[in-house]
């Protein structure tokens, strides 16, 4: 039987990274040549050739660690296999006092591989006027049993300045045997759970035109809280509180309604040049941008409501092109005494923040920057679509969601919508919006009502000004039920006294509340993928589908003393059972959601998983905000389904029941595309390799190929080969890793839906 011996081989070729290899010196009497010094410690703060202390040889370091400073060695033209290295050793002297505090970290580029504290591993700690070696072991416990690093950095972990320490004889000692594997099981019933995978659930929001290129999303989202405000016809979008309150044309000087080559328009086009297709958010708040084409224009002007705190001169780089009118619409009413037509003061007191009070301008005139529309304005929109692009029926633009987060119009959007929305008006708005839709365009499908996060899952933002999170006088008027269930029942009882469904998808935002899990930009993988933050964020993805599990954030607080479970989200079974009993029949969306920083190695490695749990769970939509960096690991885990082998070869068909015997350390999943193949998906959470033995209920006879991306390498080719046979052994998956098996066909497997053909709702 070549299956097993071959499954064994190739993998184990692709999967081996401790291979014989000499030690690396990266510091003996000097620095090894292929390290450059980046340190960033002031020049009078080390030296690379002190004389004296040294531990051996002529040479040593010498580093007076103060305010943050530290010492930083990188090769930029090569990097280093973790697997590869037993230990890192290295000889510390702790000069005339000992007892310094120095974080030692390991890293590939930004991203942290290992970061620790180096007195835990100096026998006898950091002593004075004595050499005592460190000895950092590369193993599970440290997280170094896989990944690579290029940058070796050592700094000061107070704030203050210590006494001077040393430095001698710092080598990567080389492994003479592959690190530990853990063993998992796993075993595929294609007869049990199966679930057809929505295509729509491997969406994002935006994404620039490289991304869509390589990846081509099958759904992306204009959305976001620029959306809110947005004129169709002029082609002018405020930012809102996300910049100065501006309205910003996005076709200057254009003509025409709208004009030619207009951001919707533009947005549409590339979509689906690249094989995707459009959700579009239309605006319920009641108002709009004015049609100036020409000039930006500011809801708080400092001229006419007073100094305010910042404006946007205030931003880096901004001279020569920003706006000083343009405050921030925040005051300090010691400076700011501008009274309002009927003689108060525009600066007004809202909140006390870390025990300071603080104060905004109220009162302003949003005919500064807007004009009242009714949903009448959006279905002339609708209608421009249908002439531009078809109807639904004929392939014409068919997904649009109502508004962006309503629940925070109140402060996103103050500037015209101080007031925070109510159950009532969320609903009403959005219902005569889809109303309006529906009746232009009968083949629409609707998202709402689009929520922000976990408190308005339960409760409106006029309860929320009263510092109630989960309930308030606005709850308790409907019933007591939770937001979501509410507006599930209205739903359904338009429906029934009307014969018209107004919303097709329950639409939801969801990001995961612990510190560090979300890290937009990759602006703090030093932080957000430390090891605690790291396997924290993995955890984090049963908020999503473990009603037992509770939250390691701040929504542990809300407490567990009713059958509402609030410190244990378990969104997704939560969100279905509300459908289920309020509205069967409704879709679930999730139009926003991000587990982690593009770059980072646990980021990818979540996303990847959340995708496939989106899958199993039977979620009908998904859009990460925003679509992965081009380049990025992120933008892997999308390819992983989407353009795993380059030739845009996809994961699809109907997921099936898949059981881990530890999926805290392993776990995994696999979809059937019945008459063509089994995708298998293995996501390795720990930090140690781990062999796998898999077994799937019919036999498979043919060829296999593997595919997986690391926090170190990108996702390629994973080995290849010839099964016969339903059992299956993988050895040495290496450690934070996605991997995706495509095996033949299994015979006996429900062949309803051979040809892949899915009708979309």
């Amino acid at each position: 039987m070549p299956s097993r011996a071959g499954l064994l081989l190739a993998l184990s070729m692709i999967t081996a990274g401790a291979q014989a290899q000499g030690a690396l010196d990266l510091y003996i009497d000097g620095l090894n040549p292929a390290f450059q010094d980046w340190s960033w410690a002031a020049a009078a703060d080390y030296s690379l050739a002190n004389a004296t202390p040294v531990q051996g040889g002529g040479s040593s370091i010498r580093f007076l660690p103060r305010n943050w400073s530290g010492l930083q060695f990188a090769d930029p033209a090569n990097s280093y296999d973790a697997a590869n290295y037993a230990s890192l050793t290295f000889w510390i002297h702790g000069g005339s006092s000992g007892g310094q505090s120095l974080r030692l970290s390991l890293r590939n580029g930004t991203a942290v591989l290992a970061e620790v504290d180096v007195a835990a591993y100096a026998a006898g700690g950091i002593i004075a006027a004595t050499w005592h070696q460190v000895t950092l072991p590369f193993t599970a416990a440290t997280g170094l049993t896989s990944g690579s690093f290029n940058r070796v950095q050592v700094m000061d972990f107070t704030g203050a300045t210590q006494a001077q320490v040393y430095l001698d004889t710092m080598r990567f000692t080389p492994r003479t045997a592959p690190p530990p594997s853990g063993a998992q099981s796993v075993s595929v019933d294609l007869s049990q759970d199966r679930r057809a995978v929505s295509p729509l659930i491997f969406g994002v929001s935006y994404g620039d035109t490289a991304t869509l290129a390589s990846v081509r999303y099958p759904l992306r989202r204009w959305g976001g809280n620029s959306t809110t405000r947005y004129n169709w016809q002029a082609d002018v979008h405020s930012a809102a509180g996300d910049w100065y309150w501006q309205n910003i044309p996005d076709s200057p000087g254009g003509s025409g309604n709208p004009p030619a080559g207009n951001s919707a328009d533009a947005f549409i086009d590339l979509t689906r040049t690249h094989g995707g297709e459009a959700l579009l958010s239309i605006p319920s708040i009641g108002v709009a941008p004015l049609d100036d084409r020409s000039n930006k224009r500011w809801g708080y002007s400092q001229a006419k409501y007073g100094p305010q705190l910042r404006d946007e001169c205030d931003e880096p780089g901004s001279a020569g092109w920003c706006t000083a009118d343009a405050g921030n619409g925040e005051c300090d009413p010691a400076q700011n005494t501008r009274l309002d037509p009927q003689g108060n003061r525009y600066c007004q007191y809202y909140a006390t923040v870390d025990g300071q009070p603080r104060h905004r301008i109220v009162n302003n005139a949003r005919s500064d920057t807007s004009f009242d529309v009714t949903p009448a304005f959006w279905a002339t929109w609708i209608a421009h679509l249908q002439t531009r692009y078809g109807t639904a029926a004929s392939g014409g633009v068919r997904l649009y969601a109502l508004d962006n987060e309503p629940m925070l119009w109140n402060s996103t959007h103050r500037d015209v919508h101080p007031q925070p929305p109510t159950f009532d008006e969320v609903w009403t708005r959005g219902r005569d919006l889809a109303i309006r839709i529906k009746q232009q365009e009968n083949g629409a499908r609707i998202f709402g009502p689009v929520t922000w996060g976990y408190p308005d899952l339960f409760t409106s933002a006029a309860d929320a000004q009263d510092c109630n999170c989960l309930s308030g006088p606005d709850r308790a008027a409907h019933g007591g039920k939770p937001f979501v269930q509410w507006y599930l029942e209205q739903v359904c009882a338009y429906q029934a006294s009307s014969g018209v469904r107004l919303v097709d998808y329950l639409d939801l935002h969801y990001y995961p509340q612990g510190d560090g899990i979300v890290d937009f930009n990759s602006a703090n993988l030093g932080y957000s993928e430390s090891p605690a933050v790291a396997a924290k964020r993995l955890r984090s993805l049963r908020e999503l589908y473990d009603a037992n599990y509770v939250s390691e954030s701040w929504i542990a607080d809300l407490g567990d003393s009713d059958g509402n479970h609030y410190s244990r989200p378990g969104l997704i079974p939560r969100v279905k059972a509300w459908i289920a009993q309020a509205c069967p029949g409704t879709k679930l969306s999730i139009s926003e959601y991000n587990w982690g920083p593009d770059q980072g190695a646990t980021g990818a490695l979540a996303q990847a998983e959340a995708l496939a749990i989106f899958a199993r769970e039977g979620v009908d939509a998904a859009m990460r905000w925003v679509a992965p960096a081009a380049g990025s690991y992120a933008e892997d885990a999308f390819k992983l389904y989407l353009n795993y082998d380059g030739s845009f070869s996809r994961v699809e068909g109907d997921y099936v029941r898949t059981t881990a015997s530890d999926a805290d350390a392993l776990s995994a999943y696999a979809i059937h595309r019945s008459g063509q193949r089994l995708y298998l998906l293995l996501f390795n959470r720990s930090t140690s390799p781990q062999n796998v033995s898999v077994n799937v209920s019919a036999p498979m006879s043919g060829s296999w190929n593997a595919w997986r991306f690391d926090g170190s390498h990108h996702l390629a080719a994973a080995g290849s080969g010839s099964i016969s046979g339903n059992t299956l052994s993988l050895t040495a998956i290496p450690a934070r890793s996605a991997t995706l098996v495509v095996l033949p066909d299994p015979a006996g497997g429900d062949r309803l839906f051979a040809d892949a053909f899915e009708l979309l709702p």
